[in-house]
């Protein structure tokens, strides 16, 4: 998505369901701190994210699509699960 630096002014809402070792999903990307002198990767606006990829207990692989203005950008990730709560 976005470099590590950048993910401080934001953060994402959103659902998921889970099958099979499978996940698909949508998340809404929002800033909650204006990015003053930094160049985030969606320009700050809010932004519509569908994602879908394989998933255990603690971790999950994801890909998926960001639909920023007239611009669809394609992101992956891997998520680790750091510490249940």
């Amino acid at each position: 998505m976005s470099a590590p630096e950048d993910d401080a002014f934001f953060y994402y809402l959103g659902s998921y369901s889970t099958a099979d070792g499978r996940w698909k999903g949508q998340m809404l990307n929002q800033e909650h701190t204006p990015a003053k002198g930094e160049n985030p990767v969606f320009g700050g606006y809010e932004v519509g994210i569908g994602f879908s990829g394989t998933c255990t207990d603690d971790s999950g692989e994801l890909e998926g699509i960001a639909l920023a203005g007239k611009r669809s950008l394609r992101l992956a990730a891997s998520l680790k699960l750091m510490r249940r709560a």
